[in-house]
């Protein structure tokens, strides 16, 4: 049974010497002992190994012995002994002799990661519990004098200049998390450098949690049977699946329950050491229709029912406790209505939600179901950023220390997460990750854990650094793709004449043509046709000159499939494959320093940063009606639409206690109806547990038309939200309940507004600049009198705008007239209505203007 580990009592860690305190622990009351392992370059203690020590363990003492010899500049031997003196290294058994006073248990599946790190007179103990315990006592050992491997070539790698080396420790480690493979790497990666950087960053975990897509395994295994059983697959639109991809399992049929059953089992006996198998779902759908399989209750359901069978069979084998993994995603990513077997651990999915649930309410329904969770996460996914800098979560810094210590407390213990060789874009929040997996409290420290990271890699360049990484991976601000690379390119000039260490610059050197990548990644987005073509060769042709740099998932861009983009295209003969001599655009001429300087000083000139030439003004959220107060003319009506998709909010007004009704139809996106009902939420300003006053889940994705009726309590100011899980929704609001929208940089309308709009916006008494931010380049602006003052089509770019306001014309409705995307307000209420009589706005403008 699955041992929950939140509660496992971390031991002592007191002091260590000369290094920024890999993970912080509590004080002991005996001041660990003070040992001196080096003097003026002479090795003052040996390692030690057992005398039967594994090949493992002598291969850690040895890259020890090695790394303590380029710390210090002393010659470290590698001997035998009985660990009573000398720097220990080895697992608990290998040294019956040592009496330390703590309790390693090496049954414990989930216990295999603990060591033991503490200095003595003798010496020092690294010990842990198995090897890969002693694998992360060792660099957690290297780690604490000051040693790094923050991304995953040498030129990321930190060796400390320590001549005469003092350590003083005594602390007993154990992780948080028991799998922490977030980031994980691509298929393609480089698997050397990522398992390198792995064992180093204390990411390699003990415990193997098997959670992939396994049915199409189990019938290639099972062939025979199968082809003899047709029953045995799904029945989909009246007949069985026996063909074509992501083919799925008729689980209420016993024999096929029996046969998977059996799979896993002979798995587990041909293989009595692993500690998990993985019963996961073939992708996408094609779920059995038949009446026995609608029986067995949801898709969420039938999944589990298999897996619990597959538990309870390996369990009574006698091989210890094994576990069976499994993800809820896709159409099984709803939480179940049955218990989930103990040893079944279920990894929630953070994208490709269906059933209209949040990513909240899947971790509250799964936990009610079973004691212990896994997440699966999403670090970065080329197609989606293409590894660009502020798109992946793995490169949110904020996203980063919310979210790991938010699944923590509700019960995850295992992650893994998605990523690929993005280390330009993301390599910090990649650094940052094993750190808070192994210690969710770290989230707390993370600006302790940046400073280390730019101490370290930057030295006299830290500072510019910081204006680099905070742009890259710590500002949320919408900014221009331009104005992003140019402020890369000024911290990178900066940083660069601020020092003349060699290995620093090759650093910078890193970063200077991954900020290249970026300019000509946002060149080429903006092209089309043959221009489009030529800068994608652009691209390509710097991506792989850079690939062994790893800044950049180099196979995936250069991979025609992968890119995604139809509109360009490989010269004949180009493929990946191609031998570099025959291949018409593969090239690895080393950067010089003057090609590396030319590129800086061109990409700030390319790439001006935008500089604001107005004030932001913050307004409350405390909505009034504003048209009979300010005594508002009567306009022409605005327009737009009601029928969209995602999560989508209305602000509106209530005179008074009542409801509303509206008509909803959902699923207009007939391939999507799989992804639950609509789901409608009311909430009130005066509600105080910020609850909603009203729900409605009962409209079904079905493409008709239903009405729904939203009841408060309360007056005035309302909150309408709408979430369909993007199968695309329409709406049909009463006449005389006034819609809002609000657009501003903190809370952009998202998919509230869509296609085409028109609606107006109030300017307040005394404002002499309407200022705001567009992502599109359509639609105009309309001040008081019918004038236009800005035609957002004249716009060099997308980014900040910014239009005097003539006199007479305050204190008015603006028009924004056939726009399309996202216009944020910064300078007025953020605000949108389709006519003055719908228009809310906060209640201290209405107050002074109307005085």
């Amino acid at each position: 049974m699955i041992k929950v580990l939140k509660d496992m009592q971390r031991a002592v860690a007191v002091q260590v010497f000369l290094v920024f305190v890999f993970s912080a622990m509590a004080s002991a009351s005996v001041s660990p002992s003070e040992v001196r392992l080096a003097e003026d370059g002479e090795a003052l203690f040996p390692v030690v190994i057992s005398a039967d020590a594994s090949e493992l363990v002598e291969s850690r003492a040895d890259e020890l012995a090695e790394y303590l010899g380029r710390i210090t500049g002393a010659e470290f031997e590698v001997e035998r002994g009985d660990g009573m003196s000398g720097i220990a290294v080895g697992v608990f058994t290998d040294f019956p002799a040592l009496e330390t006073g703590v309790s390693f248990d090496g049954d414990d599946p989930f216990r295999r990661e603990e060591y033991l790190l503490r200095t003595h007179e003798n010496g020092v103990l690294i010990i842990g519990t198995d090897a890969r315990g002693m694998t992360h006592a060792v660099w957690g050992f290297l780690h604490d004098i000051g040693y790094r491997l923050f991304f995953l070539t040498d030129t990321w790698e930190i060796v400390p200049d320590i001549p005469d080396l003092s350590v003083s420790m005594d602390k007993f480690e154990t992780t948080d998390f028991v799998t922490r493979q977030a980031p994980r790497g691509a298929p393609w990666s480089d698997g050397a450098l990522w398992t390198r950087w792995r064992d180093r960053n204390r990411m390699t975990p003990a415990f193997r949690l098997s959670t992939g897509h396994v049915y199409g395994r189990i019938e290639s295994r099972n062939r025979e049977e199968f082809e003899a059983n047709p029953e045995y697959y799904a029945l989909v639109d009246g007949e069985r699946r026996v063909s074509g991809g992501n083919r799925k399992f008729c689980i209420s049929n016993p024999g096929l329950r029996q046969l998977v059953v059996d799979d896993k089992v002979r798995r587990v006996e041909a293989n009595p050491e692993i500690d998990s198998v993985s019963i996961d779902p073939s992708d996408g759908g094609n779920w059995c229709e038949c009446d026995e399989c609608a029986e067995l209750g949801s898709i969420s359901d039938q999944a589990i029912v298999l897996a619990n069978d597959v538990a309870e069979a390996i369990n009574d084998l006698g091989h210890g406790e094994k576990y069976v993994g499994i993800y809820a995603y896709n159409q099984h990513s709803p939480p179940p209505n049955i218990r989930v077997h103990p040893n079944v651990v279920v990894s929630i999915a953070t994208s490709f939600i269906r059933g209209g649930y949040t990513l909240q309410e899947l971790i509250e329904g799964w936990s009610e179901k079973t004691d212990i969770i896994g997440i699966r996460d999403y670090h970065d996914v080329f197609p989606w950023s293409h590894d660009m800098p502020r798109r992946a979560r793995g490169g949110n810094i904020s996203y980063l220390e919310e979210r790991i210590p938010y699944f923590y407390e509700h019960g995850a213990r295992f992650m893994n997460s998605e990523a690929g060789d993005s280390w330009g874009a993301n390599g910090l929040g990649f650094w940052l990750s094993p750190i808070l997996l192994w210690d969710v409290s770290a989230a707390e420290r993370v600006e302790d854990y940046v400073e280390d990271f730019l101490e370290k890699a930057f030295g006299p360049a830290k500072e510019p650094m910081h204006d680099f990484y905070e742009v890259v991976n710590m500002d949320r601000s919408l900014r221009t793709a331009e104005d992003v690379t140019g402020r890369m390119y000024i911290a990178l000039e900066e940083a660069r004449e601020l020092t003349d260490d060699p290995d620093i610059n090759a650093r910078l050197d890193d970063l200077v043509l991954f900020t290249r990548y970026t300019e000509l990644y946002n060149l080429y987005r903006g092209k089309s046709g043959d221009e489009r073509q030529k800068a994608f060769e652009q691209v390509w042709r710097h991506a792989y000159r850079i690939r062994d740099r790893m800044l950049l998932s180099t196979v995936a861009l250069c991979h025609r499939d992968r890119f995604r983009d139809r509109a360009v295209s490989l010269p004949e003969g180009a493929e990946w494959g191609t031998p570099e001599d025959e291949h018409p655009w593969k090239d690895s001429t080393p950067f010089s320093e003057e090609e590396l300087g030319e590129i800086v000083s061109a990409g700030i000139e390319a790439n001006p940063i935008q500089v604001l030439d107005f004030e932001p003004v913050a307004y409350s959220e405390e909505l009034v009606p504003a048209a009979e107060k300010l005594d508002l003319p009567e306009v022409t009506p605005g327009n737009f639409r009601l029928r969209g998709r995602g999560t989508r909010r209305f602000h509106t007004w209530l005179d008074e206690p009542g409801e509303i009704t509206l008509k909803v139809t959902g699923g207009l996106i007939a391939h999507y109806r799989d992804r639950g009902n609509v789901q409608l939420r009311l909430y009130s300003s005066k509600e105080a547990t910020l609850e909603p006053v009203d729900t409605d889940d009962s409209v079904p994705p079905d493409g008709n038309e239903y009405e729904v009726t939203l009841r408060s309590p309360y007056s005035g100011y309302h909150i309408l939200e709408v979430s369909d899980g993007s199968d695309m929704t329409n709406l049909v609001m009463p006449d005389d309940l006034p819609l809002n929208v609000l657009s501003s940089m903190e809370n952009p309308p998202g998919r509230t507004l869509g296609g085409r709009w028109s609606l107006y916006f109030y300017v307040p008494k005394g404002t002499d600049m309407v200022g705001g931010f567009t992502r599109d380049l359509r639609g105009r602006m309309i001040d008081t009198s019918g004038n236009e003052v800005l035609s957002f089509a004249e716009l060099e770019s997308e980014g900040y705008f910014s239009v005097p306001v003539p006199d007479g014309e305050d204190g008015g409705l603006w028009k924004i007239e056939n726009s399309g995307g996202h216009k944020l307000l910064m300078t007025v209420p953020p605000y949108l209505a389709r006519s003055e009589k719908e228009l809310l706005l906060p209640a201290e403008v209405v107050e002074a203007d109307g005085n």
